[in-house]
């Protein structure tokens, strides 16, 4: 009898010691402590009871640290949403930022491109209106995000309609009604917000965000001609791209002050430009035209965002 009781104190001896060394392990780093001390505080809030534990078990947790719970070192954080449920998801500024402007589109229609939509945006998601102090105050951001999205969209509506022509589903169109219906079907992305679309190209023309703005613009015509099976290396690489821009800048303008039912005079004056543009005979003529067309429609642009924005007056 008293050696098996030697035998059991030795072994009791033995996982006493274990545990102690399993704690001084998961103490190390102090970060992973803080953050399993949190993980078990909420797990112990949420189900409002005690938890049952061994022996065992208390030489494994950790001791209860009365500062707040928050890891003190690294990016990962956590965010409260509109519910008030807490998540340990990473979320970086740049996502925290993306959710913020899609948000605020909601609000554009009634407060413009501006620094209050988006303070409007912030507070559905539970956040302080203050997160609008993350973007400039000229609304540019807002801006550009929404025409990366709308670009986007484009892009993969254009991916699926390639996807459907290999598979046979569909037959693929003409080169003319393919590019018609790709630069309809973006500008329809500005239909929503046609009454301040003024403002934004107002704003997207200041020289701090045109190249930006340039980039997003070249993108969406290099998609478009991509989609459309344009292979070229030569010099009809820029031809086709700057008649192609000149066309969507001048058919927007139009946008703008189009009145008529599901802006009808827009398309048809789309659809007559992109004949124009296939008809033309050579490559001298598409840059003679292609020059025309640009500086007519910075021109026009300058004048139209004028008038649209009430710059010119009397006051």
């Amino acid at each position: 009898m008293a050696a098996a009781a030697a035998g059991s104190l030795r072994r009791a001896g033995w996982r006493l010691w274990r545990g102690r060394a399993g704690l001084r392990c998961q103490l190390y780093p102090p970060q992973r402590a803080l953050h399993a001390s949190a993980v078990l505080r909420r797990a112990s809030d949420e189900k409002k009871e005690p938890l049952a534990s061994s022996p065992q078990q208390q030489f494994d947790s950790p001791p209860t640290d009365p500062q707040p719970d928050h890891e003190p070192q690294g990016p990962r954080s956590s965010y409260t949403g509109q519910g008030g449920q807490e998540s340990e998801d990473y979320e970086s500024e740049e996502q925290l930022q993306h959710r913020i402007l899609t948000a605020a589109l909601e609000f554009v229609p009634e407060h413009g491109w501006t620094a209050e939509a988006i303070a409007e945006g912030a507070k559905t998601l539970g956040l302080s209106v203050a997160a609008a102090g993350m973007f400039h105050n000229d609304g540019s951001e807002l801006i550009l995000h929404f025409v990366s999205q709308c670009n986007t969209k484009l892009s993969d509506m254009l991916e699926q309609e390639q996807k459907e022509v290999q598979l046979g589903k569909t037959e693929k169109k003409p080169t003319d009604q393919f590019l018609r219906d790709a630069l309809e079907a973006r500008l329809r992305m500005l239909i929503p917000y046609i009454e301040k679309w003024p403002q934004a190209v107002s704003i997207l023309l200041l020289p701090h965000n045109i190249p930006s703005s340039l980039n997003l613009l070249t993108s969406m015509i290099d998609d478009i001609l991509h989609y459309a099976g344009d292979q070229s290396t030569d010099f009809n690489w820029y031809t086709r791209r700057a008649v192609l821009t000149g066309i969507y800048n001048t058919t927007e303008l139009v946008m703008m002050q189009d009145s008529s039912p599901d802006f009808e005079e827009t398309w048809r004056f789309l659809e007559n430009r992109i004949a124009d543009a296939m008809n033309m005979d050579n490559t001298a003529k598409q840059v003679q035209s292609t020059g025309q067309a640009l500086a007519q429609g910075l021109m026009g642009a300058a004048v139209t965002i004028t008038n649209l924005t009430g710059l010119n007056q009397r006051r």
